[in-house]
């Protein structure tokens, strides 16, 4: 299923809803903490405060003779004390005895009739007082602090103060922030939705373009560049992707180029042919002398198709990997003498020196496919050194390594043509070429051969003869 530019895309949807749910889930969990800090803190802090005020009113009303409210009392002065302390701290206040019965309350009849105070947690307070949050029904909850008043002995409290407040204060305030927490948590969660879809379209976007790319690139636009941007993971994408849209690119217009070239090279022997024989078929040839020599130029076209045919099925062993190579020691005297034997009568003929090592050491290759990449070097080099010229090769081994050098000291090739010579029907004079019979194709077969035996093949300037330098480095044997 495709999708347009202009339609929602799965991807960036999912994603902005993964970030959206990531950040509800982070959000109603710090709401949650937050909240359940906020009111054990709260709740702590009230119960804390509502201790010290009932142990500064017991300190400072004197309950522990006489109880407030009963005969004993006769002017009702303790009493009032107490319920006016009681409304200065919103708290109901009690007298109550050891058991927990409560002797007195500001609250009157509504006050509960007993405190268990045994059951009240110790706060560690000078005062020995005890504390606790209890859930009193029909009220909610309460939290109920008691101090000793008057001792029967030094560890027997007789009667308590009893302070007992709700906590409704307490839930008004919870209700407070939770609300306030729920209007954070909806803005944030707003914020959030926007940033995922601007982080998901920030993601995917350049993911989109990409995909926009590849199928140009799948439609024939050749070389075709995706935008950089994004992340450094995109980026990379984006860099590999272009690399790759280059290479295809070029390895398209090397295609082209070479189709043109092998029906260039083809059609003029071709042409050849078709014209002799047409003119010996129609009568235009027709001496003995005439038609041998239509003849002969026929069968040398022939073979110069046949040697181009050869030469290209070479070329496409080599590519399709079809071609196997041998791992082991070459010879290399036995090489050199065969190069003697190739090009010696050649070289002399043209008064050109031909000086063959001396050298040492020898490669790990094949040994028919090294002498193959050394004779067109040889054959190259003997080709362009003029009259009275010297072609010398030399090798040796150096870190692990052999190189042989082939020098001449011919025209030489330029430093921007340096790569160039080694493409398939590269010529850099054509005229030259194609006189000494060169279809461009040599070097380029020398460097895949000496690629596939693990090296490689360089050209540079001799510095001995002051032509050109072509050097093949392979594993030493």
């Amino acid at each position: 299923m495709t999708h347009s530019a202009g339609s929602p895309r799965p991807l960036a949807r999912r994603v902005a809803v993964a970030l959206f749910g990531v950040g509800t889930l982070g959000i109603a969990v710090t709401a949650a903490v937050f909240f359940s800090l906020w009111s054990q803190q709260t709740l702590a802090r009230d119960v804390t405060e509502l201790q010290r005020q009932v142990q500064v009113i017991a300190s400072g009303v004197a309950v522990s003779d006489v109880v407030p409210g009963t005969p004993a009392d006769t002017e009702g002065s303790r009493a009032r004390l107490l319920t006016v302390e009681a409304g200065l701290i919103n708290a109901r206040l009690s007298v109550a005895d050891a058991g927990g019965t409560v002797l007195y309350s500001t609250a009157g009849a509504s006050s509960a009739k007993s405190y268990a105070i045994g059951s009240l947690a110790r706060t560690g307070s000078s005062f020995d007082a005890r504390s606790a949050v209890l859930d009193v029904p029909g009220v909610g909850r309460v939290a109920v602090v008691a101090v000793p008043v008057a001792f029967v002995a030094a560890d027997r409290p007789s009667r308590y103060l009893v302070g007992a407040q709700s906590l409704s204060d307490l839930s008004a305030g919870n209700a407070w922030v939770l609300s306030s927490i729920g209007i954070a948590a909806a803005l944030a969660l707003i914020v959030s939705w926007f940033l995922g879809a601007w982080l998901a379209r920030r993601v995917t976007g350049p993911l989109v373009r990409l995909t926009e790319s590849a199928r140009a690139i799948a439609a024939g636009e050749w070389g075709r560049q995706a935008p950089v941007e994004g992340d450094d993971e995109v980026t990379a994408l984006a860099h590999a992707f272009n690399d790759m849209s280059t290479r295809v690119a070029t390895a398209y217009r090397a295609q082209q180029e070479f189709v043109g070239d092998v029906s260039h090279e083809i059609r003029t022997p071709v042409t050849s042919i078709r014209g002799f024989a047409d003119a010996i078929a129609d009568g235009t040839v027709s001496d003995r002398e005439a038609v041998a020599r239509a003849a002969g130029i026929i069968g040398r076209e022939a073979d110069r198709l046949g040697e181009l045919t050869s030469t290209l099925l070479t070329l496409s062993d080599l590519d399709a990997g079809a071609v196997v190579l041998a791992r082991e020691p070459v010879d290399v005297p036995v090489l050199v003498e065969t190069l003697r034997e190739r090009f010696g009568a050649r070289a002399a003929e043209h008064g050109i020196a031909l000086e063959l090592g001396p050298g040492l050491g020898a490669p790990l290759a094949d040994a028919d496919r090294v002498l193959q990449a050394l004779s067109t070097l040889m054959d190259n080099a003997v080709r362009h050194t003029p009259q009275g010229g010297t072609v010398r090769m030399c090798w040796g081994v150096a870190r692990r390594r052999w190189r042989a050098e082939v020098h001449d000291s011919g025209p030489g090739i330029a430093r921007q043509d340096r790569e160039r010579v080694f493409r398939r029907f590269a010529r850099l004079d054509a005229s030259r070429s194609e006189s000494s019979g060169g279809y461009g194709l040599g070097l380029a077969i020398c460097r895949r051969l000496v690629e596939l035996m693990d090296g490689s093949v360089s050209v540079a300037d001799s510095s001995e003869l002051g032509g050109a330098q072509f050097t093949i480095d392979l594993p030493a044997a």
